[in-house]
């Protein structure tokens, strides 16, 4: 991912090289997860896999270490492809707009059957809370930018980042969900649309 310098990302020596047939076999694992194996041991999935249990191992230690780091890497794709997008965006408020609305699929309903298979566990909820607090620091960003460039009010930037990088995540819980007349993602964009539409000076403001 290509990152601000301002956000720190994870180190590189808790990511464990991975060879070309392991990475196909977590391309693999991949589409497994969209459909759900939240109940599959190790052997099972070595089995649907057509791989040796061993081979797993090789690519990590339990289950959940294997699920963790798939789930992982496919969040880090989304999030990637969302700062591709925006590349080229001059604007940063239309640049935050954009990439919220890419990153936000992460509470559709395909990336919702992902989380799923994470299970409830301390160390998944440290790898989605880092994705979570990137968003927001990147979010602050560009709000600080804004600023800058007079797009928009004077506002607290870290309150704003914090709100727009959790909302998603709010909606997509399911004592939440049943509440919702639209989508989690669909809510979420629109909630965005009409924050950053509501901090905008207006063109002749100076």
């Amino acid at each position: 991912m290509q990152a601000s310098s301002k956000i720190q990302l994870i180190s590189k020596k808790s990511v464990q090289p991975l060879t070309k047939k392991h990475k196909e076999l977590i391309d693999k694992l991949e589409l497994m997860l969209e459909k759900g194996i939240p109940n599959h041991t190790m052997s099972q999935l070595a089995a649907k896999l057509r791989v040796s249990l061993r081979t797993l191992y090789e690519i990590a230690p339990s289950k959940d270490h294997l699920i963790r780091m798939t789930v992982n890497r496919i969040l880090m794709r989304l999030g990637k492809e969302a700062l591709e997008i925006v590349a080229d965006i001059k604007s940063p408020i239309e640049k935050l707009k954009k990439y919220l609305q890419h990153v936000n699929q992460a509470v559709g309903p395909k990336f919702k059957v992902y989380l799923q298979n994470l299970g409830n566990n301390n160390k998944s909820k440290e790898m989605i809370d880092y994705h979570e607090d990137y968003i927001t620091a990147y979010t602050k960003e560009l709000l600080d930018t804004a600023i800058i460039q007079k797009e928009i009010k004077d506002i607290d930037t870290q309150a704003f980042a914090l709100l727009l990088g959790g909302i998603g995540r709010d909606f997509a819980k399911d004592s939440n969900i049943k509440k919702l007349i639209s989508s989690p993602e669909q809510s979420a964009n629109s909630i965005t649309e009409i924050i950053l539409n509501g901090i905008k000076l207006d063109k002749d403001y100076d």
